[in-house]
């Protein structure tokens, strides 16, 4: 998955004492609307990290375990939403949630690789449901632990920040404002475990991508010459059949771009609904009655 509308923190290094705290509290403002509080229920609240600003949203699967009960993220503005676990592994505690929401500010994500013993490190967090509490410490060393079931052995960082409970599917950053860990639990000698963010872009690399069934019939056409320069390609897509009640696509339309995409077949557009959930919007640039227009569309209004 990429990184959309993420951030960067003003300085790379706090340097000089006096600079440090004008710093770090630049860098807590960048990336504090990135972090969200996850509720499950009546049960208490952990953290998430914006992910993608497209309302993708990464938390600990320990957060959100459990069938049946409602999930709910409350942002940094005060908007709650109510939110969908798309993903899980509870091997390595990560979750995927996706909420109904194209405007987030994602936090971009560091390379945990490079970091280096002594390195400053920061979490930001809601521990005890205390909303956006941040500390400090240091990266204490690279660990790893043996799955359970399996020969897989996973790394995870530890450090001396201070989390509580609520923490949990929060962000350690570095000093460059970025997540190069996912914080989880609290390790003998008060040390702090957390993820590293590479395994989390491991991970959502290697999820498997959603396949769209059509809702719709569409073969390529010669666009009439008379519409080729406004339209400003020769052929597009003509609908030929809609499977839904639902009047947003119509037959004869003739699809042009989906988000800014050209469209020359059926498969382009099914592989740009994989990479959306069902209830995500995608532009459409079409031509409808002889005049060119733009719309937006559920992703399920093209599907069946």
């Amino acid at each position: 998955m990429t990184q959309q509308d993420t951030f960067s923190a003003p300085f790379s290094s706090f340097g000089r004492a006096d600079a440090f705290s004008p710093a770090l509290m630049r860098l807590v403002e960048q990336v504090q609307p990135g972090i969200v509080q996850v509720r499950r229920g009546d049960r208490g609240a952990g953290t998430g990290i914006v992910w993608r600003a497209d309302g993708y949203i990464i938390t600990n699967y320990h957060v959100v375990a459990g069938n049946g009960i409602a999930i709910q993220v409350l942002l940094n503005d005060g908007r709650t939403f109510d939110a969908k676990i798309i993903e899980s592994n509870p091997g390595i505690d990560l979750a995927l949630l996706k909420v109904a929401a194209n405007d987030l500010k994602a936090i971009a994500a560091g390379d945990s690789a490079k970091l280096r013993v002594g390195e400053l490190v920061f979490a930001i967090g809601h521990p005890w449901g205390q909303r956006g509490v941040v500390t400090a410490g240091i990266f204490s060393k690279m660990s790893e632990v043996k799955l359970r079931g399996s020969d897989e052995t996973l790394q995870y960082i530890q450090s001396d920040v201070l989390i509580a409970p609520g923490n949990s599917g929060g962000p350690l950053l570095n000093a460059d404002g970025e997540v190069v860990g996912i914080n989880a639990m609290i390790f003998g000698g008060d040390l702090a475990v957390s993820i590293p963010a590479n395994t989390v872009s491991r991970w959502l690399a290697n999820l498997p991508r959603r396949q769209p069934a059509p809702g719709i019939e569409a073969y390529p056409v010669e666009l009439p010459i008379s519409l080729r320069q406004p339209a400003g390609r020769p052929v597009g897509l003509l609908i030929a059949s809609v499977r839904s009640d639902k009047e947003d696509i119509l037959v004869g339309d003739i699809l042009l771009s989906a988000d800014d995409k050209a469209l020359d077949d059926m498969e382009t557009l099914l592989d740009i609904l994989a990479h959306k959930n069902a209830v995500d919007e995608v532009r459409l640039r079409l031509i409808r009655g002889g005049e060119i227009e733009t719309i937006s569309v559920q992703c399920n209004v093209l599907e069946r």
